[in-house]
């Protein structure tokens, strides 16, 4: 049988599910620090190394968002909210680094530190530092100049000021509390640089490695709680691979779906869908946690469209996001709890500029749900957001201030002179109470889904995961994505995805294989 790069195996140390960003990293610590032989399963395509030049235009550009295809299709089934928004995720090598924004976000000091607090010894952000500085090394991550990006993200940084909130030399700095800056980008040579050419090229050639694309983890083998094997279904149909160990990197969806159809999780769910639990562990598809959002849209006035035009004219990288703001709402507790990020663009060639200043929760209190609807690892999961559900109503009340904080920005002087008049909320919607209903029917959501494996002591009713990754009553099973992080992390989540990623490599490796 052939699938991917090299035969399928039928017998390794290590089989990694999921070859996104965490995946690309875990592969290459495992292929560099050890001698394992390690099976890496991908469920959408490979295109194979950068260099060979294989790779679409579309999602090598980093302008665009390629998300119409090699995605998982995910929709919301939330009961409260907006239900059937489109919860895109990457499917093909690189996962979701190969058609994000490529936004290089660190997040905040608090962040890991309340991992740490939580009884996750290691994770403080002292600790995690080195590996933020190695993901932005590996992952060629640099901050523009201002003259780099566009008009409208230039007058966003100029008005700002005027709003309390400072030019922040840099975003990246874990105290930064309130500012605007340019946010860092992994970008080179205007190409997005994924986390497959930055990860996994280096280690491609490793006849230690195998890789499997095209090809779906339909559940893990056990022998009592001791993994022996995972089955897959590939272009050649269904075949099995013996393991000593599985390290799962699917990300806040795929990693909770692989191990419910497994039989890991709230039995009672498993049992429901003939599947016979194997381990009741309740946390498992539970604490989901995505940043809620809202586009504030700009019709765009002539002289703003004519900036724009000339920026396009002289060579300018036409980025649709460049500059993020931090911020605070009347209710925020911690260091900050709002994202502000103007964007422009303009869809397809000819077609006007579109303006906007997006806002996002980035301290969300609702958790949400991601369940099996059927035992077919091809059936389209319940994802059940759940945005704006938590009890104190913290949720709406942070997004509405982010909302009116954004319109305010939108009508400062170099701002306004480019956005032109506002289509959305619109000039009709005045009062809070009415903002309040719309944005429960339009809202949007960050791209950032977290925490629906988290990580905690087994003390904890809802823990999946120790500090090491390794699954709480499974023996070879552990976790290296950001469904681990017991709270979503004030940033764009690549960064955090991948430094959560090495992390747990590293201790894994230190810990040895399953045995």
């Amino acid at each position: 049988m052939k699938l991917g790069i090299r035969a399928l195996p039928r017998d390794v140390d290590t089989v990694i599910v999921g070859a996104g960003t965490c995946g690309c990293a875990v592969a290459s610590r495992l292929i560099v620090g050890t001698d394992r032989t390690v099976l890496l399963v991908e469920a959408g395509p490979d295109w194979g190394p950068f260099i060979a030049g294989h790779w679409p235009e579309t999602v090598l550009d980093p302008t665009i968002m390629p998300t119409d295809r090699w995605q998982w299709t995910y929709v919301s089934a939330a009961a409260t909210g907006a239900p059937g928004l489109p919860l895109e995720r990457g499917r093909m090598m690189g996962g979701s680094s190969s058609h994000n924004g490529c936004a290089a976000v660190w997040g905040h000091r608090r962040d890991f530190d309340d991992w740490a607090a939580l009884g996750n010894a290691g994770w403080d952000a002292e600790s995690m530092l080195p590996y933020l500085r190695e993901a932005d090394a590996v992952m060629r991550v640099h901050q523009p100049t201002r003259d780099e990006v566009t008009p409208w993200h230039r007058a966003c940084l100029a008005a700002a000021p005027s709003l309390g909130l400072p030019v922040l030399p840099n975003l990246n700095d874990l105290d930064a509390t309130h500012g605007i800056a340019i946010h860092q980008i992994n970008i080179w040579n205007r190409l997005r640089w994924n986390a497959a050419f930055a990860y996994l090229d280096p280690v491609r050639d490793s006849p230690r490695l195998s890789i499997a694309a095209d090809t779906l983890v339909d559940r893990l083998r056990f022998d009592g709680a001791r993994v022996t094997g995972i089955d897959l279904i590939g272009p050649d149909g269904t075949a099995t691979v013996h393991c000593r160990e599985v390290i799962l990197t699917g990300g806040a969806y795929g990693t909770p779906l692989v191990l419910l159809r497994s039989g890991v999780g709230p039995a009672d769910d498993i049992r429901g869908h003939g599947i016979t639990p194997v381990l009741d562990l309740p946390g498992v598809g539970r604490n989901l946690a995505d940043h809620p959002a809202y586009p504030i849209l700009y019709h765009g006035s002539d002289a703003g469209r004519a900036s724009m035009d000339a920026f396009a004219a002289a060579g300018g990288f036409l980025r649709e996001e460049g500059a993020t703001a931090l911020a605070s709402s009347h209710r925020c507790e911690g260091p900050f709890d709002l994202h502000l990020y103007p964007v422009a663009s303009r869809p397809h060639q000819g077609e006007s500029w579109r303006f906007a200043i997006a806002t996002a929760v980035m301290e969300p209190r609702s958790r949400g749900t991601v369940r099996l609807s059927g035992r077919d690892p091809e059936a389209l999961p319940i994802i059940d957001t759940a945005y704006f559900t938590d009890p104190e109503g913290y949720d709406l009340d942070a997004l509405l201030d982010g909302i009116e904080l954004g319109r305010e920005l939108g009508a400062t002087g170099p701002v306004a002179a480019l956005a032109g008049h506002e289509i959305q909320p619109g000039a009709a919607i005045a009062s809070r109470a009415d903002l309040r209903d719309l944005v429960l029917r339009t809202h949007t959501h960050d791209y950032h889904p977290s925490s629906t494996c988290r990580m905690a002591p087994a003390s904890d009713p809802m823990a999946v995961v120790d500090d090491s990754g390794r699954v709480h009553g499974l023996e070879g099973v552990a976790v290296a994505d950001l469904s681990i992080a017991p709270n979503v992390p004030r940033a764009n989540t690549n960064i955090p995805a991948l430094v959560a990623a090495l992390r747990v490599a590293d201790r894994l490796i230190g810990a040895g294989v399953a045995s």
